[in-house]
C-alpha cells in the first residue's frame, strides 16, 4: 500500500532523481536548472515537501506547497479565498504514471492546506499540458484566467478548499474480521466523532445490536466491541471527497479508499456496501482492483426513511451465520 507523508533530509538524492527523470519527457516543461536542489532544500526547511513510497519505500512521487507573491499578485484571483496557498514541483516516477497517483498526492496537500489556514488553492499549468490540465479537471478547479511567467503561457486555476475532506480516521478490524461493511463517507457528526454512525438517528448500530442479539451500545468503546467481537469490519468507500454536509448526493471528486489496509491482514469473506452511494463507488473504483464483488444492503441512513428498523434489520440479517 502506498503512504503519502512529508519528505526528509534522507530523501534529497530519490527527489532530484525522481525530478531529473521527468525532463524532457512529453508535456514537461522544466528546464536543466529547474527543480534544482536548492529548490528541495528550500522546501524542507519550510516543511513544504510532501512524497508518495511504494511498499518497497521507494518515492514514487512528490509534490511541493508554497506561497509564490507573484502568482498571488495576479488580479484574477478571488479576494474572499485569501489565503491561498499553491503546489509546485508535482512529479509522479514514470514507472508508476496513469494509476491516479496524481490525484491522490494533491488531494493529501489540499487537506494539508486547508489544517494549514489556507482557503483556496491557486494553480498555474501550462497551456499546452493537456495531461496536466486533464488531471486538476478531476477537482473541479475554476479556470478563471490566463498569465505569461517565468516564459511560459500558464491558465490560472483556483480550487475553494472549504468543501474537500480526506476520510478523518483509521478503519475498525482485527485479526479475526470476517466480514466487512463498507459505507460512503462520514457524516458531518461522525467525522466530528471521529468514529462511524456519529449521527443519533442512523440505524446502524441498532441494526447491527439486533441482527447479533445484543443491547446497543452508547460509547465509542461498547460500539468498538461490539463490531470487533463478532468479526465484523468497518470502512468507507471513499477517502477522499467534495461533499456539502452529509449529503451522499452532494459528493464530487472521489479518491476511492485502498481496502488493502484490511484486506491484507484480516481473512475478510465477505464485503457489503451499507447502501447505494458506498456500492456506486466500490463497483465502479475499487472492485476493479480487489477483484470481489460487494453486496449492497439498504442504507441505515435516516435519509433512507422508507426502509423501517424491522424491515432493515431483516434485510441485514444475513450478516449474522448463526441467525
Amino acid at each position: 500500500m502506498k503512504q503519502i507523508g512529508p519528505a526528509t533530509a534522507q530523501d534529497r538524492e530519490a527527489l532530484m532523481h525522481l525530478y531529473t527523470l521527468q525532463k524532457g519527457r512529453p508535456f514537461c516543461f522544466w528546464t536543466a536548472d529547474y527543480p534544482a536542489p536548492e529548490n528541495i532544500e528550500e522546501d524542507l526547511a519550510h516543511d513544504a515537501l510532501f512524497v508518495m513510497r511504494d511498499q518497497a519505500g521507494r518515492i514514487i512521487a512528490a509534490v511541493s506547497i508554497e506561497r509564490d507573491e507573484a502568482v498571488d499578485r495576479l488580479p484574477c484571483w478571488n479576494p474572499l479565498l485569501a489565503p491561498a496557498g499553491e503546489i509546485a514541483r508535482l512529479a509522479v516516477h514514470p514507472d508508476v504514471q496513469h494509476q491516479g497517483l496524481a490525484r491522490r498526492i494533491v488531494a493529501y496537500v489540499m487537506q494539508v492546506l486547508k489544517e494549514r489556514g489556507f482557503r483556496s488553492l491557486h494553480l498555474l499549468v501550462n497551456a499546452e499540458n493537456v495531461p496536466a490540465i486533464r488531471a486538476y479537471r478531476f477537482f473541479r478547479f475554476d479556470e478563471v484566467g490566463e498569465c505569461e511567467m517565468y516564459d511560459q503561457h500558464f491558465l490560472c486555476l483556483e480550487k475553494d478548499l472549504s468543501r474537500i475532506i480526506t476520510h478523518p480516521f483509521p478503519p475498525l478490524y482485527d485479526e479475526q474480521s470476517r466480514t466487512l461493511i463498507l459505507g460512503s463517507f462520514p457524516s458531518v457528526m461522525s467525522r466530528e466523532n471521529r468514529f462511524f454512525y456519529g449521527h443519533p438517528q442512523n440505524r446502524f448500530w441498532r441494526v447491527i445490536a439486533s441482527v447479533f442479539g445484543e443491547s446497543v451500545p452508547e460509547t465509542v468503546p461498547e460500539k468498538r466491541q461490539l463490531i470487533l467481537r463478532n468479526h465484523l469490519a468497518l470502512w468507507d468507500s471513499i477517502a477522499f471527497c467534495e461533499v456539502t454536509g452529509s449529503s451522499d448526493a452532494s459528493i464530487r471528486c472521489v479518491i476511492p479508499n485502498d481496502l488493502r489496509i484490511i484486506l491484507d491482514h484480516a481473512p475478510i469473506e465477505q464485503i457489503y456496501c451499507n447502501g447505494r452511494k458506498s456500492h456506486e463507488i466500490y463497483a465502479r473504483l475499487i472492485e476493479p482492483t480487489t477483484g470481489r464483488k460487494a453486496g449492497c444492503l439498504p442504507s441505515t441512513s435516516p435519509a433512507n426513511a422508507q426502509w423501517r428498523l424491522d424491515r432493515l434489520t431483516e434485510a441485514w440479517s444475513g450478516l449474522n451465520p448463526s441467525a
